[in-house]
């Protein structure tokens, strides 16, 4: 199948959706699809550089009218991947649909607590009304973008997925605990009030804590600063964005794994985290759901300070936090790319089918 891939999110910017697009393009096209993918992301961004070499083809668009002059003589499929607002993405897919292109449509946000917003987004950028498959990455995202789209619409579900092996050992139980986080360093992953958790967390703890955050971004100078201001230096390590092979060994290397984002749809970070065999701490409210059930991978909260109460407990509980950890470790994920690979093109052939028998060629929706 010729699959081309549409997002606003792409590397080398550094998150969830940039890694997971890349990711999945370069996987289908090992399957043998043939695989492009058209982003507004800069080859140049936030003091990084892709070269875009391999055998996915990256176009990148200077504008939104060269996005929609994207050929699709040879395209089988479109799938447009969203956040909230797309700018890019949700006009370009709304005007690829409305030429007969099956297009299928993949919210990576949840959408609930944003008042009109995500709805008055879609609808202007003609997606709302367009003939497109919708998706979301997860069931408690599915359940906040159906109703917010025409009467009866349904809505797929499309995880994300890793292949990260579980490491060898459970860590044995020593005198001090290592919590770490993998994130984007910007505010809806909430990284400041991560901070001000492990600050108070610490203040009361059993025994040693330390913390590893693992990720870059916009808020990295407020992030030290908040650190030094806390005096938290010899107790927190900020690691920057760094390669997939070194997350693992951080990972494999630590205690306890925290979440704090509370718009989470997802959680690819932490799936990887859980598959490595490490006990997941986050919300309730999220995307973690999907892979995280409270005492068994993890321990879900409620709050900031269940959060805080939750790795407070796997701190001074080894043997739960051991039970947790060995869980995880040898109770493989079922989020494997594999399974992930065959709903992809499951959706697909749904909106194949589903392809409108009038086609209205369009410029611009």
């Amino acid at each position: 199948m010729r699959i081309l891939h549409v997002t606003d999110h792409y590397p080398p910017v550094t998150g969830g959706i940039e890694l997971h697009v890349a990711d999945l393009a370069a996987r289908q096209e090992a399957a043998g699809h043939t695989v492009r993918v058209l982003t507004s992301t800069p080859s140049r961004a936030e003091g990084r550089w892709s070269d875009d070499s391999g055998p996915v083809e990256v176009l990148r668009a200077r504008s939104l009218s060269e996005g929609w002059r994207t050929g699709t003589s040879d395209v089988d499929v479109v799938h447009a991947h969203v956040s909230v607002v797309a700018p890019f993405t949700a006009p370009v897919a709304a005007a690829l649909a409305r030429r007969g292109v099956p297009t299928v449509v993949t919210v990576h946000s949840l959408w609930n607590g944003l008042g009109p917003l995500p709805t008055w987004a879609a609808a202007l950028a003609g997606l709302r009304s367009a003939p497109v498959t919708w998706s979301a990455v997860s069931r408690l995202a599915a359940g906040q973008v159906a109703p917010r789209l025409r009467a009866g619409t349904s809505v797929q579900v499309l995880p994300n997925a890793v292949d990260a092996a579980p490491r060898a050992s459970t860590p044995p139980v020593h005198d001090s605990v290592r919590i770490v986080s993998t994130l984007r360093l910007a505010a809806r992953k909430r990284p400041l009030e991560l901070l001000r958790i492990f600050d108070r967390l610490q203040a009361s703890a059993a025994l040693p804590v330390e913390l590893v955050l693992v990720g870059d971004g916009p808020l990295r100078p407020r992030v030290e600063h908040e650190v030094r201001r806390r005096g938290l230096g010899h107790l927190v390590t900020l690691r920057g964005g760094v390669d997939n092979p070194t997350v693992r060994r951080i990972l494999a290397e630590s205690d306890v794994y925290v979440a704090p984002a509370r718009l989470e749809s997802f959680g690819l970070a932490a799936l990887e985290a859980r598959a490595v065999g490490l006990p997941v701490v986050g919300l309730a409210t999220t995307g973690l759901t999907e892979f995280v059930r409270d005492g068994v991978e993890g321990l879900l909260a409620h709050d900031d300070r269940g959060l805080r109460d939750a790795v407070a407990r796997l701190v001074r509980e080894p043997a739960l936090r051991t039970r947790i950890s060995e869980h995880n470790r040898t109770v493989p994920s079922t989020h494997t790319w594999p399974r992930a690979l065959h709903l992809h093109d499951r959706t697909y052939e749904t909106a194949v089918e589903a392809r409108p028998r009038t086609l209205r060629e369009v410029v611009a929706p």
